[in-house]
């Protein structure tokens, strides 16, 4: 994203809600730059070395419409870094979209997901974050292939 992103991280709504936003599908990093610097701060890497490190922390890569996107893992509880506590990550490791997320009362007076994603976060702007992204970095460079071939095929939203 061109400006830092506006996030709406509410430590206290996200105790006492308990991550019912978790137990949807998993968010995405809106910001490839973010995410390198996160997990990848040697900058050069391999697709293997790139997929092993996924796994490493619980993450995979799923395919929006033909452009790989680092995500958690998800399952049929949600996401796969929910833990006992909350997130496994800390606040600068996770994904823009769970950071951003707009809290709602309504989601705890409801047991149900209510926030809501601000401009700038949709699957539209990830996507658009990511192939640009991909399209510059040497990390991707000349292996679309190898890195598509392991993109994960959940399905998104």
């Amino acid at each position: 994203m061109s400006n830092k992103p506006r996030f709406s991280f509410d430590p206290q709504m996200c105790r006492q809600c308990k991550g019912l936003c978790c137990l949807g599908h998993p968010g995405a990093w809106v910001d490839p730059k973010r995410f390198m610097s996160s997990f990848f701060p040697q900058r050069q890497i391999e697709p293997e070395q790139f997929q092993q490190r996924l796994n490493d922390f619980s993450l995979t890569v799923r395919d929006y419409d033909g452009v790989p996107v680092p995500v958690p893992v998800g399952s049929d509880s949600g996401c796969s870094l929910l833990g006992s506590s909350g997130c496994r990550l800390t606040p600068e490791q996770r994904p823009c979209q769970c950071l951003a997320l707009i809290p709602s009362i309504d989601t705890l007076l409801a047991g149900e997901i209510h926030c809501r994603l601000p401009a700038g976060f949709s699957y539209a702007e990830v996507r658009s974050q990511w192939q640009a992204f991909w399209k510059t970095s040497a990390t991707h460079g000349k292996n679309t292939q190898s890195m598509s071939r392991s993109v994960n095929d959940d399905t998104v939203d």
